[in-house]
């Protein structure tokens, strides 16, 4: 299993130069390491020292990824518009909030600033940042297992163990970044402000009941000094992390000698920061509704059912055609209810997705005019492909997805032969069984709402499909390691999709291309 090497670092204030020589000799004698994350205050009172990187006179020696201001005067040092994140070569400011998930699997959850009652200020963070950080992480996400790391300024209420051994110089600690802790099951969380150093022994959040996927990891709380302080305490950390969804389930969950309990409860946090009133017996529900006062126990679950409930923020989405995220200049026909794009890393260059409009997280439950488009473009793509001789396999794989894609790859006529044996004997090597669906059934029939699946229709007209447990870690790349495989298009060095993307201006030399390859067979003309 790959490891990532990683370094960490709290509070820069002001001293780049202190912080990159460091981090360039640690690179050199125990490197290479793939990136730095830095938590706390990047900018201090004098930030004169970051202009020659800024204008390219001194390089930052590996990819740097900071969090956002944690005070008014440090707002201007940041981008105002969310899509310009690169401060200069090699350091990159990661937002507000989010997840950022690496080359490798690496899953880094992050909240930027202090915790504070107005949401309308960069620097300031609430209830509904959290809120959405975590259905950002599990919404949609029905085998969210946890996190790797979490990245918070603020350091977790009631995170000290013995608070004799360490005495926090701001005292700013936040019970938000404990409730994200609690959601979120993080391996480590990394926090800076205070200005000490600090390393709490393990300890394991429990899972809070029915709708709660994750497992109880050990998670490691690491406080990180400012760079450079004269107490010499430690403000840089290396790690070394295979990424969770990687790991075996034995080694996630397996005890350390130096566990503690759990420092946060729960229900009591839920209801300090949202008001609310749960038993803690009760089942556990993780999506409520946020604006209410009072939640009412189980007896009364049929009157809560009506109120509002978070909804999925679209604008984040990368496949909502009305997102700001969605990369427009990779799209080729838009119909009334479903688009068809170039895949960003495709196998092949005719490796397409078709994807609804709007948001709907899989192909089970769409409006049957969706259904209807989305057949449409399955029936032009056929026609597409053939006049070079090939034909297409479909699949979608409704797992660690939130927004429904419908992959379309092309294979040569002759590769079709063996194709059905060949996903069914690699499903069972990889410890799950892929079923043949009855011609008389359709797949909303055989697989319950909210249940993950991958599906694959061959070009045969077979459809294979199969429902992912919660235990089983269902490779992510499953179909493009069969259709990469010697035996199909014998392209084994283009399985992963971050290893196959190509530069902007290509993407949209190749785009530009199929559009007008595809005009007499698209439909929407």
């Amino acid at each position: 299993m790959e490891k990532q090497k990683i370094l960490l670092c709290g509070d820069v204030e002001g001293k780049f130069d202190v912080l990159f020589k460091r981090v360039e000799n640690i690179n050199k004698k125990s490197g290479p390491f793939d990136m730095l994350i830095c938590v706390g205050n990047f900018f201090g009172i004098n930030n004169k020292d970051f202009i020659p990187y800024r204008i390219g006179d001194k390089k930052v020696p590996i990819p740097t990824y900071i969090l956002g201001p944690n005070k008014e005067d440090h707002s201007r040092l940041y981008p105002s518009d969310d899509s310009e994140f690169e401060l200069c070569n090699n350091v990159y400011y990661l937002g507000k909030r989010g997840v950022y998930t690496d080359s490798k699997g690496l899953k880094i959850a992050y909240m930027s600033g202090v915790s504070g009652r107005d949401t309308q200020e960069p620097w300031i963070y609430n209830e509904k940042d959290v809120s959405d950080l975590c259905d950002v992480c599990i919404r949609g996400n029905p085998a969210f297992r946890g996190i790797d790391i979490l990245l918070t300024s603020q350091w977790p209420s009631g995170i000290v163990a013995d608070t004799s051994k360490v005495s926090l110089t701001v005292n700013a600690t936040s019970d938000l970044p404990s409730y994200l802790c609690m959601k979120l099951k993080p391996r480590y969380i990394v926090s800076g402000l205070e200005g000490v150093y600090y390393e709490r022994p393990p300890f394991r959040c429990p899972n809070l009941g029915d709708h709660d996927t994750t497992m109880e990891l050990a998670t490691r709380f690491i406080g990180l000094a400012r760079v450079g302080n004269q107490n010499k305490d430690k403000w840089i950390y290396a790690l070394s992390l295979t990424p969770l969804d990687k790991m075996k389930l034995s080694d996630l969950l397996q005890k350390t000698t130096d566990e503690t309990p759990c420092p946060f409860n729960f229900y009591d946090l839920e209801s300090k920061i949202f008001k609310t009133k749960r038993k803690a017996s009760g089942s556990s529900q993780y999506f409520y509704d946020m604006n209410s006062t009072y939640q009412e126990d189980n007896k009364h679950k049929k009157k809560r059912s009506n109120k509002p409930r978070i909804e999925f923020d679209q604008s984040k989405c990368w496949f909502c055609l009305a997102s700001p995220s969605v990369e427009k200049h990779l799209i080729i026909s838009v119909g009334n209810c479903s688009y068809l794009a170039l895949a960003k890393g495709g196998i092949v260059e005719e490796h397409f997705l078709v994807c609804p409009i709007e948001h709907y997280q899989s192909s089970l439950g769409q409006p049957d005019e969706v259904v209807k488009e989305i057949d449409e473009f399955k029936e032009a793509l056929r026609k597409f492909y053939a006049r070079k001789g090939t034909v297409p396999v479909f699949f979608e794989r409704n797992y660690k997805t939130s927004h429904m894609q419908l992959q379309a790859i092309p294979i040569p006529n002759n590769a079709c032969r063996e194709l059905k044996d060949i996903f069914i004997d690699e499903s069972e090597s990889q410890g799950f069984k892929l079923d043949v669906l009855d011609s008389t059934n359709r797949l909303d029939q055989v697989i319950p709402p909210k249940t993950p699946y991958f599906v694959a229709e061959l070009p045969d007209g077979a459809v294979l499909y199969t429902k992912i447990q919660g235990s089983v870690n269902f490779p992510i790349n499953f179909a493009r390691e069969i259709l990469a495989s010697g035996p199909i298009l014998n392209m084994p060095d283009r399985v992963e999709w971050k290893d196959c993307t190509l530069e902007k201006s290509e993407e949209e030399k190749c785009v530009q291309r199929i559009r007008t390859d595809f005009e007499p067979f698209d439909f929407t003309m």
